[in-house]
């Protein structure tokens, strides 16, 4: 990649889309938190005692690290696409303005 605006388009895309994924999966965590069965902090818990047990299912930091790894899977793959649709943009745009 030596084209410096598509770098730019595919860091830009990248960021933002791990940041607008970030933000929606936690502003439905605060807005339908009693609507659904508990937040993401519940269901880190409940994963972490199927997986390890009920001794380790409680622990605050076994189910911090679950969490923190399902929430970086999500910025991931919001960063994926975020930087797909960057380079789309940037394609679209190159060619209507043909610079």
């Amino acid at each position: 990649m030596s084209d410096k605006g598509l770098k730019k388009a595919v860091i830009i895309g990248a960021t933002i889309g791990a940041l607008v994924s970030l933000g929606a999966a936690l502003a439905m965590d605060i807005v339908l938190s009693d609507t659904f069965q508990g937040t993401w902090w519940d269901a880190a818990v409940k994963d972490a005692t199927k997986m390890f047990g009920p001794a380790l299912g409680h622990n605050f930091i076994v189910v911090g690290i679950l969490l923190v790894l399902v929430l970086a899977f999500l910025a991931g793959f919001g960063a994926l696409l975020g930087a797909a649709g960057g380079i789309m943009i940037r394609v679209f745009f190159k060619s209507v303005l043909k610079l």
